[in-house]
């Protein structure tokens, strides 16, 4: 079922796609939870579209989509460890506002859909490396699990 909710909300968003305005990528996290010792190390994938028609200013306004793997998590007593990962589609909303030269602020607000469903929200920064890659370091919170992460984005 995950994997059909990721292909619909893909298709959605390449629908009437022009040149520069697709975009994918992908990163590792460093993941925390409650109750549970340590961080665990994980990994996103995601395709993001700009919304042209959408004005913000100096800034811009993109849809993504994509699929989250928090790693395994562990706590121990003693006298046994409990473990578990956590795994999910997503979809947000993000706004990109420029704060210096190829600097970007990155917000996003949107859903996590899986092992911890509910809202997820983020900021972050970004670096235009050129007008195909950018470089992001963002902070994620959902229902359960904080991320710290670092992605690539890729424009078509």
């Amino acid at each position: 079922m995950k994997k059909i909710l990721l292909a619909a909300m893909l298709s959605a968003i390449s629908v009437n796609a022009q040149a520069g305005d697709l975009y994918a990528g992908g990163g590792l996290s460093s993941n925390s939870v409650d109750g549970f010792d340590g961080n665990a190390t994980g990994f996103q994938v995601f395709i993001g579209y700009d919304l042209k028609g959408v004005k913000l200013g100096t800034g811009r306004v993109a849809v993504e989509a994509g699929y989250m793997d928090s790693g395994d998590f562990e706590t121990c007593n003693a006298f046994f460890c409990v473990g578990g990962s956590a795994e999910g589609l997503w979809g947000t909303g993000v706004i990109f506002l420029p704060v210096a030269n190829q600097l970007d602020f990155i917000g996003r607000l949107g859903l996590d859909i899986g092992d911890d469903d509910g809202v997820m929200f983020g900021v972050g920064l970004g670096y235009a490396m050129n007008q195909q890659i950018q470089l992001r370091g963002e902070y994620v919170i959902r229902n359960d699990i904080d991320s710290l992460q670092a992605n690539i984005a890729v424009r078509f």
